[in-house]
């Protein structure tokens, strides 16, 4: 049996969808509401979060978890660390691969292209989930992974020139 390498360590989710339609099935027993109705408003409940947490810099609070989700920026500039270069830009998967074919040397060296982000000032954006001071157990244990279309979209605003250049709040 062959294992896939991208789930191993994955965490199973506890609750999903059908869940949550029970739960407020139980709680709203007089409300009529069907099994795709209640997906559809939630999935268009979290689309409208996403385009604001994107286009309006929204720090999007989630009630009861003592958390936020907003976008930070970061600066990624080579430095030299003890006389080596330290480089922690984003590796160009498509530029390292081509690069490899192209070069047997290169591949066996393990050289990597990065980019360069000059489009942004040498700024990285990520999507951020902060976990305030909140009194509740296995906080720690918490974590949240957004969907890659939630990335994609960040990655397609930052690369949109018909709209102003994209600047995040939270800088760090």
């Amino acid at each position: 049996m062959i294992k896939n390498k991208r789930t191993t360590g994955k965490i199973k989710k506890d609750y999903g969808m059908p869940d949550y339609y029970k739960a407020f099935k139980k709680e709203h027993p007089e409300l009529d509401i069907t099994n795709k109705k209640f997906y559809n408003v939630i999935a268009d409940f979290n689309k409208k979060i996403t385009e604001m947490i994107i286009e309006n810099n929204l720090d999007y609070q989630f009630p009861h978890l003592g958390s936020s989700i907003s976008v930070k920026k970061l600066k990624q500039v080579p430095v030299i660390t003890n006389g080596k270069l330290v480089n922690k830009a984003p590796v160009d998967w498509v530029a390292t691969n081509k690069l490899w074919n192209e070069d047997e040397e290169a591949k066996e060296k393990k050289l990597l292209v990065r980019f360069t982000n000059y489009h942004t000032s040498k700024y990285v954006f990520r999507l951020y989930f902060k976990k305030y001071i909140y009194p509740f157990k296995n906080k720690k244990y918490y974590k949240f992974k957004t969907v890659r279309s939630f990335a994609r979209a960040l990655a397609n605003r930052i690369k949109d020139e018909n709209k102003d250049k994209y600047d995040a709040f939270l800088l760090y």
